[in-house]
């Protein structure tokens, strides 16, 4: 099973969570990751913890809120370094996140992250 990080400034990654699971009930694998309060070195900390924590060896998308962001720069610092295989998709949104767990157990991480990544574009319309 591939796992789910979410990582965000202040409190969007519990909302996101909670919403989420309302919808669809408890989501094994799911990790939520707040930079509210920490620091740059404290936010490394925490995400490394929540990958490392993970059961899943299937791999790891880190869900983040915000392009160049210290949560952005933090996921991509560490991605890199992981001995899993660890994707990072920025601007989580609600369409892309019920891709992700409505396909995580039938698709390949491979085929997973851009399926995640189309679906979190076309959720977007002016």
């Amino acid at each position: 099973m591939v796992g789910c990080i979410i990582l965000t400034h202040g409190d969007l990654c519990f909302g996101l969570k909670n919403t989420l699971e309302g919808m669809m009930g408890k989501q094994e694998a799911l990790f939520v990751v707040s930079n509210s309060g920490v620091g740059k070195d404290q936010l490394c900390s925490k995400l490394k913890k929540a990958i490392t924590d993970h059961k899943c060896g299937e791999g790891v998308v880190i869900f983040v809120d915000l392009f160049g962001s210290s949560c952005w720069q933090t996921a991509t610092n560490i991605a890199p370094q992981d001995q899993k295989k660890v994707a990072v998709v920025t601007g989580v949104n609600l369409p892309m996140l019920i891709k992700f767990f409505s396909k995580r157990g039938t698709l390949p991480f491979e085929k997973l992250v851009p399926l995640v990544k189309k679906e979190g574009e076309k959720g977007i319309r002016s």
